[in-house]
């Protein structure tokens, strides 16, 4: 698996994956953003495709989602990973 982390397909995983991981919740932006401290309305450029998730951003979102970064990103387990 080639780990593409950026462009419009890595934007695409991470706002797939950021309204899969709110909906688990069964969540709206607003309560996100209410429990993340991550503005509503980036939360919606981010679903939306708009912008690109931030480390910080996406560390606050993870840890309200109780998730890890790397689910948000779409990598696979460290352990399904191979070093190149």
């Amino acid at each position: 698996m080639e780990l593409v982390c950026g462009g419009e397909a890595f934007k695409e995983r991470v706002a797939r994956n950021l309204k899969v991981e709110r909906a688990k919740h069964g969540w709206t932006q607003d309560d996100l953003a209410r429990f993340s401290g991550v503005k509503k309305d980036l939360i919606a450029n981010y679903e939306a495709q708009r912008s690109i998730l931030p480390l910080e951003k996406a560390c606050r979102l993870a840890i309200a989602l109780g998730c890890t970064t790397d689910a948000l990103a779409g990598l696979p387990d460290p352990e399904d990973r191979s070093v190149a």
